[in-house]
């Protein structure tokens, strides 16, 4: 006898139910996806036990004959697809034809339907796969469809459903991708005979973002636009402060279909570079329109993912359609003060603005990104200016005319120096980022750390050593623009032991190293001498700085990526504005307040640090009113 044989069509059924019917959320996006494609102009949902009971979806579409329903059930029936040239071209949601014999194969299904303009409806039973019942049924014009026991003979399957709440959190989740990407359709959520969501047809994004995820994050929302070519990009983003630990809250719409995409992730995560820190994720909703020849959608069973015919276009047309409005836009976190008592006495009261001025410290240190966590601190003067290679000293330049470089004690004073007056070929691409004034007023410096400066509506708490760090950081982006960055031959050498690896590793990254100013040179077989290093980085520990270049190398090609240059040298600015910068605890002058507060003014992205922590916190004159009871 032979090992190979044909299936059942009920086993054949049930293993495409296994691509396609995942759990009741899948149940009600295949079935939603089918009332918007009978063009529905409302659709109401009900589930009961997490949908694991019933999921019943009832619509006001186009409606079907009895022949249609009989055919429905059929496998790979469909409606949608007539040809092989309309996949190209797929301008429904759905077009596989198994949803609804897949879903009749694992439950006991049961479809009510009366097409438009005729007096008669029809419904059919299914069981299994199984026929029970089918004929004539008063309803209403439009479509219903009953989903129950979900899983009733594939026992297999329906142990691996979770409880109640986590189904009906699915649902509630599925629920809100297909509000979100079809506001013009009115929607309605009901859970054991509760009401959860009523949408009308026609309201906003932004209306059903509030009703979805809260009132308060719908109205912080920024307003995405961008059109080229045959795209048209829409959408809200969250400012950086709002920013989450997962990637969750990224919802991308394509033509109205809810997809996970790598290209516009990535593109929306270079945008918010610097912006937050690197463990956190974004909000935002993202709404793509494209010619239906331009992305194939026929590319998983579930139709999550898509694939682009021009995939460098998206990718940068997402990035520059939020860099553009990100430039534009003052993502100045603003201080929320706590309730206070109003029985409170005035003791009481101060207490309170000192808890508010506590709380509003940001993140701060001096450390460098997580890639370079192991590097050292930086280098303190030396009293005798010397050292043999690899002992630390830092008189480690050979200066032009034989004279030896002043220490870095000072490097920070002549950047400020610098920036002070900045020419006027140096200001930033785009509109500075502004805080309610345009020009820095009074300023003191508390605890040699923060600056707190009065703005027109209230004021602001700066932290030095997070804004001098953004402005470096600009400054290096703009001088490593124009080639590679300046550096120094060292008076003595730096030695660093290097495995074999390693050294492949400097050799295949040649151009990376001249663009940031390092010469590296064999010094024997397993040790590697630094003859140059930026002079941007004179304070720098040399071979800590190397081992964690190598180690953001070595990261990058074990990955299986590409050491991509902008994005090393990025990594590695961020670390250089750090260690150069200003640190917490270094007493200013005034002139050196009012040049540093002069730069927040004139840099991109001023809000926040290279590291996406906060350089800034606003508290308005309405909050202090309402803290000190004159409201």
């Amino acid at each position: 006898m032979s090992k190979i044989r044909v299936l059942p069509d009920l086993l054949i059924n049930q293993i495409a139910a296994g691509e396609v019917v995942e759990r009741p959320a899948s149940v009600v996006k295949e079935l939603v996806e089918n009332s918007i494609d009978a063009g529905a102009g409302r659709v109401a949902i009900t589930i009961e036990d997490g949908g694991k009971q019933l999921i019943r979806i009832a619509d006001d579409g186009e409606g079907m004959t009895a022949e249609d329903l009989h055919l429905a059930i059929t496998p790979h029936a469909t409606s949608k697809l007539s040809c092989e040239a309309d996949l190209y071209s797929v301008v429904s949601m759905g077009f596989r034809g198994e949803a609804l014999a897949s879903i009749g194969a694992v439950s006991n299904l049961r479809i009510t339907s009366r097409k438009r303009g005729t007096i008669e409806g029809h419904q059919i039973t299914v069981s299994g796969e199984e026929v029970r019942t089918s004929g004539a049924a008063g309803c209403p014009e439009g479509t219903t469809v009953e989903v129950r026991d979900l899983f009733f003979n594939v026992p297999a399957r329906r142990k691996f459903l979770r409880t109640r709440s986590t189904e009906t959190g699915h649902v509630n989740e599925q629920f809100a991708r297909l509000a979100l990407g079809f506001p013009d359709v009115g929607l309605e959520l009901i859970n054991n005979v509760r009401a959860v969501h009523n949408f009308p047809a026609g309201q906003s994004i932004r209306e059903r973002i509030g009703s979805l995820y809260g009132a308060e994050l719908a109205g912080e929302l920024i307003l995405i636009e961008r059109q080229e070519r045959d795209l048209v990009i829409e959408g809200y983003a969250a400012p950086p402060i709002r920013s989450r630990s997962t990637t969750s809250w990224q919802y991308i719409f394509v033509n109205g279909r809810y997809v996970r995409d790598r290209f516009v992730q990535h593109a929306v995560r270079e945008a918010y570079r610097g912006l937050m820190e690197h463990d956190r994720q974004p909000v935002y909703f993202l709404f793509l329109t494209v010619a239906p020849e331009n992305v194939d959608v026929n590319v998983h069973p579930t139709k999550i993912e898509v694939r682009w015919r021009e995939s460098s276009l998206i990718h940068s047309q997402v990035l520059a359609a939020f860099r553009d409005t990100f430039l534009q836009t003052d993502l100045t976190p603003t201080l929320q003060p706590q309730q206070t008592d109003t029985h409170k006495d005035p003791i009481a009261v101060r207490h309170q603005m000192a808890d508010l001025l506590r709380s509003a410290e940001p993140v701060v240190g001096d450390s460098a990104p997580a890639a370079f966590a192991d590097a050292g601190p930086p280098r303190e003067a030396a009293g005798d200016g010397g050292g043999a290679p690899g002992s630390g000293g830092t008189a480690r330049y050979a200066a032009p005319g034989g004279s030896t470089p002043a220490d870095g004690t000072e490097l920070w004073r002549s950047v400020y120096a610098d920036t002070a007056h900045p020419p006027q070929d140096s200001a930033p691409s785009g509109s500075p980022q502004t805080c309610g004034t345009t020009r820095p007023s009074r300023a003191i410096q508390l605890h040699n750390t923060y600056l707190v400066v009065e703005a027109d509506d209230g004021m602001l708490i700066i932290d030095q050593h997070a804004l001098h760090e953004r402005v470096l950081y600009n400054q290096f982006c703009r001088r490593i623009t124009s080639g590679p960055l300046e550096s120094q031959r060292l008076l003595l050498p730096e030695t660093l032991a290097v495995t074999p690896k390693q050294i492949a590793l400097l050799q295949g990254n040649g151009e990376l190293l001249h663009q940031l100013g390092i010469e590296v040179t064999p010094f024997g077989h397993d040790t590697v001498a630094i003859q140059s290093f930026p002079v941007l980085l004179k304070d720098a520990d040399v071979r800590p700085f190397m081992r964690d270049l190598l180690d953001k190398l070595q990261d990058q090609e074990e990955h299986g990526k590409v050491a991509h240059t902008e994005t090393v040298i990025h990594a590695l600015l961020d670390m250089m504005a750090c260690k150069a910068a200003v640190k917490a605890g270094d007493p200013l002058t005034s002139e050196e307040i009012d040049a540093l507060v002069a730069q927040r003014y004139l840099v991109e992205k001023s809000s926040n640090c290279p590291h996406g922590r906060p350089t800034t916190l606003k508290l308005t004159i309405k909050d202090l009113e309402k803290q000190f009871k004159r409201v």
